[in-house]
């Protein structure tokens, strides 16, 4: 009687078993697995020129600080006329962009600034023995420049009208592509010129040129952005975290170029985003301030915007209250505190 009894039991803890055992294998395989991290990355298209001081672009997608912000980039080389075309038809979506871009917001060009990333990358120089030693010397000489109302033109023009010396009627310009204004030079169609680099730091290091204005080092513009961060208007409507993130993305980067200027200049050359050498763009980047910032950067685009207007390149009616809230977005309210 015990003995089946006991069997009873035996049997009957066997069952609950085997039954645990089948609750527990429907369990499994109807439970979901632990969540993973399969966020999707969103894509973005960037646009680069080919200058030197792009650098953080170049770095941003080489060192993944894009990827670390959620991003799936590509890199596209544009003039700025395809940078236009690429930002109406919404195929790119972000660029490094410079106060020479206002003119065309002004217009109708639909790109928002969203932070500051560095100063210094537009430099005047002469011959030494061209007889000219100073701003004030350019009066009444014709000076080269790569366009007809662009940033270096803009940024010598401040300084010219602050010597006294009106930039519309006392000194004649001509627009000439970069590599070409040293050739103009030596055939006395031009006196000086003022462009972005490398240019006139190779003409400086190799041609027995001066620097005339340097706009990392001289006031009014040396603790002033020359390049700030351009996000297509419609992405910063329709995805301003997406704008974020390729904002702090440049922005890391650019803090990253800054203390680490030799191998940011590798990776440009490496991959074949800018010419010259390694050397050049490492000295380069090395001079500019790379102090990324939206503070900063608020109150520079208020700065170039009352210079435009005073040069005349504005539309005497834009109001530059108006112009500045269609030039700048805040995506982010400020970086590390700035």
């Amino acid at each position: 009687m015990k003995r089946k009894k006991l069997a009873k039991i035996l049997g009957l803890i066997l069952a609950i078993g085997l039954l645990s055992g089948l609750l527990a294998g429907c369990s499994k395989s109807e439970t979901p697995a632990p969540a993973q991290d399969t966020a999707v990355k969103k894509k973005a298209v960037i646009a680069y020129a080919g200058g030197t001081c792009e650098a953080p672009t170049f770095v941003a997608y080489h060192k993944g600080f894009f990827e670390e912000e959620g991003l799936e980039v590509e890199l596209v080389q544009a003039g700025f006329e395809q940078l236009k075309l690429g930002l109406t038809a919404g195929n790119i979506d972000a660029a490094q962009a410079n106060f020479a871009w206002f003119k065309p917001i002004e217009q109708g060009l639909n790109i928002k600034l969203t932070a500051g990333i560095h100063t210094g990358c537009i430099k005047a120089v002469t011959p030494a023995d061209s007889g000219i030693k100073n701003i004030t010397d350019l009066k009444g000489k014709t000076i080269g420049v790569d366009a007809i109302g662009g940033g270096p033109m803009i940024a010598l023009s401040t300084k010219l009208r602050e010597n006294g010396i009106n930039p519309t009627t006392e000194v004649e310009w001509k627009a000439y592509p970069g590599p070409q204004l040293d050739e103009a030079i030596k055939k006395n169609e031009i006196q000086a010129y003022m462009t972005w680099d490398p240019f006139p730091t190779q003409a400086h290091d190799h041609n027995n040129h001066i620097y005339l204005l340097d706009i990392g080092a001289d006031d009014p513009f040396k603790d002033n952005y020359c390049c700030f961060v351009g996000v297509n208007g419609d992405l910063v409507s329709k995805d301003p975290e997406k704008a974020a993130a390729i904002t702090r993305a440049l922005l890391k980067a650019a803090e990253w170029v800054q203390s680490n200027p030799q191998e940011a200049a590798q990776i440009s050359l490496d991959n074949k985003y800018v010419g010259g050498d390694v050397e050049l763009n490492a000295k380069l980047l090395g001079s500019y301030n790379w102090n990324p910032s939206i503070k900063q950067a608020q109150d520079n685009i208020k700065f170039y915007i009352k210079e435009l207007k005073t040069q005349g390149i504005l539309e005497a009616g834009t109001s530059e209250a108006d112009l500045y809230k269609t030039v700048f977005a805040e995506v982010i309210p400020d970086y590390n505190g700035k």
